[in-house]
């Protein structure tokens, strides 16, 4: 992992501060945009969730999905446990294949949001390598993570260098990530996903058909 973990920042892996500073960001309304607009699950779907948090992400998925949540916190994996345990599994492990009961072409969704700007290359490629192999043939991977891009603001690039993941990159840093195991990247920079100003870019991603287009496609929402 990739992060600073000393000094303020080891103060967000308590729980109770972590969501807190989660709502004044403003973090339930940009998860709820996430869910709609890009991941998009359906009824009874798998979803793996991997880097879950204190699991967040199921209070804006359908009330049946069949959730796993999987995080390095012991104390986050706690507080979901507390929370979502009866709808829910949640284990304080890295998600990888054989693990856990996790299965190749078991999961309709793999999840990870917030977590690739954590990892450096080598970690990130290796979690894209699990998720494409965990995934039914048309499942989805879906991440969203900080990026650096050239139209970005001043202030932005003043809140990235505060985040906690060391690996932030640019939009085409990750697209190279992920096309290295999907043919069908679906790309979209966000810059109005909080109510302060921030960059995201969210990834989503699959296995394409015959029929299907090559390459990424790539919007910018402002």
């Amino acid at each position: 992992m990739t992060h600073h973990d000393t000094g303020v920042h080891k103060i967000l892996d308590r729980p109770g501060v972590y969501e807190r500073v989660q709502r004044l960001l403003g973090a339930r309304a940009a998860r709820r945009r996430l869910a709609g607009e890009f991941l998009r699950p359906f009824a009874g779907a798998r979803v793996l969730d991997v880097g879950c948090g204190t699991g967040s992400l199921l209070d804006d998925l359908p009330r049946d999905v069949e959730y796993v949540g999987f995080d390095l916190n012991p104390s986050y994996i706690e507080a979901a446990r507390t929370k979502y345990g009866g709808r829910a599994r949640f284990y304080c492990a890295r998600a990888g294949l054989g693990a856990n009961g996790l299965e190749e072409s078991s999961f309709d969704f793999v999840v990870a949001k917030s977590l690739l700007h954590h990892l450096d290359d080598a970690e990130a490629d290796q979690l894209l390598e699990t998720a494409a192999r965990l995934l039914r043939a048309d499942g989805v991977f879906f991440s969203s993570d900080p990026v650096r891009h050239e139209r970005q603001a001043i202030a932005a690039k003043f809140l990235l260098a505060l985040d906690r993941g060391r690996s932030i990159r640019s939009p085409e840093e990750y697209s190279a990530l992920a096309a290295a195991h999907f043919s069908d990247v679906e790309t979209t920079l966000l810059t109005d996903l909080l109510p302060i100003p921030y960059s995201h870019f969210v990834m989503r991603a699959k296995q394409k058909g015959p029929a299907s287009p090559p390459g990424p496609s790539n919007r910018i929402d402002e």
